[in-house]
C-alpha cells in the first residue's frame, strides 16, 4: 500500500470505525491516529482485495512483510496459512457472508504465539460509493511466551520445593546429596578434601513438649539462619529433618580449622533466641567425618559423622567430636549388644546389686539403692555405663526399668519376711521410663504383685528429667506421693532446677551429686554448693543424702554440715544379695538386730 495513501485511507477508516463501534461523535482524525498505535489487527480492503489501510500491528506477525509499503492485497495481511484456510479467498468468504467472526492463532516475529479474535464487517463508503471490508483483530489469548514463562515459574517453584526444606528454606536431603556428589567429584579430581559436619540440637524435644511445635519451628528457622550466616557461600548447609542439620566444608586443610569453624557454630547457636515471649538458649552436638580419610561415599561419611555426633552427645553434649575408626567397631558391638540385652531381659540374665545408704549420725542402714548389673555369658560383667545408654536409645529402658522395679520390690519384701529391715529400697527411674504413660499404674501393679508396702519404696528421679516438663512432673509425682512412696531428686546440682517448681514437687529427699563430693574438703566452690544444698533442703523440710563418699574426711565434713545420709565406698560398695547379707552378718562390719543394721566405722 503506497505510503501517500496511508493517511487518507486511515482518516476514511476512522469515520467507519466511529460507525462500526457506535462510539458517538468522536472525531475521525483522532480515531485514525489511534489506529496507528493500537496493538490490534485493523484493516480495510475493497471488494477486489486491495488494501486501503492496515494497522502497523500486522507487521508484527510472522510471515508478514516488514513495511506497510509492501502490503498491497488482503492475503498479505496475514501469514500464508490463512489464505490456504479460506478458499477461494478471505475476501470472497466475507462478501458471501460465510465469515463474520473467527479465531486466529499465530506466531509473531519474536516466536511468541498470539491468539486474536477476528471480526469482519462489510460497509459502504457513502462518499465514494465503494464497498469496503473492515476487519478488527483483538488479542484475547496469552502468548506462548507468557504461558511458557508461567510454566517455567511454576516448574521453578516446584523444583525449589522439591529440593529445599519448606520450613527453613535450606537445601533438603535430595539437594544435599546432589551437592555433595559434585563436591566429591571435584575433590577426587583435584586431590582435595571435604569435611562433613552433622549438627544436632540438644534436648530440642523439650521445647516442643513444654512450649509448642510452633515454638520449635521458630527456633529451627533461627538456627538455620545463623548457620547459613556463619558459613561461606561455597559451603553447603542443609536440613536433613527434625532438628538435624548437615554442613559440608570444602578445601579446608587442617583439622584444627574445621574444629574452629565447628566451635564458632556452637557459640552462635548458643546465643539466646526470643520465642513466644521466652528467651531460649539452645546447644548442639556436632559429629565430623572427613573425605578421603574416613570414607569416599556420601552414605559412609554420613554414617561416620552420625557415630561421632552420638559420641559427642554421650560425652556431655554441646561439643564437637571427630570420627575415629573405633566408633564403627563400637557401633557393631552396640547392635550385637542390643540383641543380647533384649534376650537378657526376657531370660532373666540380669541381676541387682545393692548399695547401703547410711544415716550419718547413727551409722544405721536407712536404705538400699538397687543397681542393675549384667553378667553376659560371653563378655562377662558389662558396665551399666555401656548398656544403660543403649537401653535408653533403643527403648529397652522401659522393660529394663520395669524388671528392676519388680525384682527390687520382690527382694525387699523377701527380706522383710525374713525379719531383715534395711529401711527402704531406692529404685532409679530413667527419664524415658518416667515419661511413659501410666507410670503410676506400673508402680501400683508392681507393689500389689510383690506385696510390698509403699512406705518401703523410694523412687529416684534425676533433676534434669524432673525439669523437662515441670507441670507434668508435678502431676505424676503427686500421684506417686499419694501412694505413700518416698521420692528423691537424684544428681541434684547438675541440672537447672527452678526453685518455684522444686518447692511444688512432693519430694522427700535431695541427693547431692558425686561431682560436688569428690573434693568437698579442699575445693571451696564444691563445698559452698554442697552446703547451700544442705541448707536449702532443710529449709524445705527435705532430707539430704550425699553420694560418692569414699573417704572418712568427706564423711566427717558432711556430718559437720548437717547432711542426713551418705552413700559410697567408704561404707560399702554395691553388692549382690548374698554378699550383702554376709556383709551385714559379719560382726566386724555391722550390728544386726530386729530394728535394722548399723555399720561399724571408727
Amino acid at each position: 500500500m503506497p505510503t501517500q495513501l496511508y493517511a487518507e485511507n486511515a482518516a476514511k477508516l476512522g469515520r467507519h470505525i466511529t460507525e462500526f463501534l457506535d462510539s458517538g461523535p468522536e472525531p475521525a482524525g483522532f480515531l485514525a491516529g489511534l489506529l496507528s498505535h493500537l496493538p490490534s489487527l485493523v484493516s480495510a480492503v475493497d471488494v477486489n482485495g486491495r488494501v486501503l489501510f492496515a494497522s502497523p500491528h500486522h507487521l508484527s506477525l510472522k510471515g508478514v512483510a516488514n513495511e506497510l509499503d509492501d502490503i498491497h492485497f488482503a492475503h498479505q495481511l496475514f501469514p500464508e496459512f490463512v489464505s490456504r484456510r479460506f478458499r477461494p479467498s478471505l475476501v470472497t468468504a466475507v462478501l458471501d457472508k460465510q465469515l463474520e467472526h473467527w479465531e486466529l492463532s499465530v506466531q509473531n516475529k519474536q516466536g511468541e504465539k498470539k491468539l486474536y479474535s477476528i471480526t469482519h464487517k462489510v460497509m459502504l463508503d457513502e462518499q465514494s460509493g465503494q464497498t469496503l471490508i473492515f476487519t478488527i483483530g483483538v488479542e484475547t489469548g496469552i502468548s506462548d511466551l507468557a504461558t511458557e514463562t508461567t510454566l517455567k515459574e511454576q516448574q521453578a517453584q516446584l523444583s525449589y520445593l522439591s529440593y529445599h526444606d519448606r520450613l527453613t528454606g535450606l537445601p533438603n536431603r535430595s539437594l544435599f546429596y546432589d551437592r555433595v556428589h559434585k563436591s566429591l567429584v571435584r575433590a577426587k579430581r583435584t586431590n582435595g578434601n571435604i569435611a562433613l559436619l552433622l549438627f544436632d540440637l540438644d534436648r530440642f524435644r523439650n521445647i516442643n513438649d513444654s512450649l509448642s511445635h510452633e515454638a520449635g519451628d521458630t527456633l529451627l528457622k533461627q538456627i538455620a539462619f545463623r548457620l547459613k550466616d556463619e558459613l561461606r557461600d561455597t559451603d553447603t548447609v542443609a536440613r536433613l529433618g527434625g532438628d538435624e542439620f548437615v554442613i559440608v566444608l570444602e578445601n579446608i586443610e587442617r583439622p584444627q580449622d574445621i574444629e574452629d569453624i565447628a566451635d564458632k557454630l556452637l557459640k552462635r547457636v548458643a546465643e539466646p533466641v526470643e520465642v513466644q515471649g521466652h528467651e531460649l538458649r539452645c546447644t548442639a552436638s556436632i559429629g565430623i567425618s572427613l573425605y578421603p580419610k574416613d570414607g569416599e561415599g556420601i552414605d559412609q561419611l554420613l554414617k561416620y559423622a552420625d557415630l561421632a555426633m552420638s559420641r559427642a552427645k554421650s560425652n556431655g553434649k554441646n561439643r564437637t567430636q571427630f570420627y575415629v575408626k573405633a566408633m564403627a567397631e563400637n557401633a557393631v558391638n552396640y547392635l550385637l549388644l542390643e540383641n543380647d540385652l533384649r534376650k537378657a531381659i526376657d531370660d532373666n540374665e540380669l541381676c541387682l546389686h545393692y548399695q547401703p545408704q547410711i544415716d550419718i549420725s547413727s551409722g544405721k542402714i536407712c536404705g538400699l539403692e538397687a543397681l542393675v548389673r549384667w553378667q553376659h555369658k560371653q563378655r562377662g560383667m558389662i558396665s551399666p555405663g555401656d548398656f544403660i545408654p543403649l537401653a535408653e536409645e533403643t527403648g529397652l529402658i522401659e522393660p529394663l526399668g520395669n524388671w528392676v522395679l519388680y525384682h527390687a520390690c520382690s527382694q525387699f519384701q523377701s527380706w522383710l519376711m525374713q525379719g531383715i529391715n534395711f529401711g527402704k529400697v531406692a529404685v532409679n527411674l530413667s527419664p524415658r521410663q518416667f515419661r511413659q504413660e501410666h507410670i503410676e499404674q506400673q508402680v501400683i501393679s508392681t507393689l500389689l504383685e510383690t506385696r510390698l508396702s509403699p512406705e518401703y519404696l523410694e523412687l529416684e528421679l534425676t533433676e534434669s528429667s524432673a525439669m523437662e516438663n515441670p507441670a507434668e512432673t508435678i502431676q505424676v509425682l503427686n500421684c506417686l506421693s499419694e501412694m505413700g512412696l518416698g521420692l528423691a531428686i537424684d544428681d541434684f546440682g547438675t541440672g537447672y532446677s527452678s526453685l518455684a517448681y522444686l518447692k511444688r514437687f512432693p519430694i522427700n529427699k535431695l541427693k547431692i551429686d558425686r561431682s560436688f563430693v569428690n573434693e568437698i574438703e579442699t575445693d571451696g566452690t564444691d563445698a559452698s554448693i554442697a552446703k547451700s544444698i544442705i541448707d536449702m533442703a532443710h529449709n524445705m523440710n527435705l532430707k539430704v543424702i550425699a553420694e560418692g563418699v569414699e573417704r572418712k574426711t568427706q564423711a566427717q565434713w558432711l556430718l559437720d554440715r548437717g547432711c542426713d545420709q551418705i552413700q559410697g565406698y567408704y561404707y560399702a560398695r554395691p553388692m549382690p544379695e548374698k554378699m550383702l547379707l554376709e556383709f551385714c552378718k559379719d560382726t566386724n562390719n555391722c550390728e544386726m538386730n530386729e530394728l535394722g543394721v548399723r555399720i561399724l566405722k571408727s
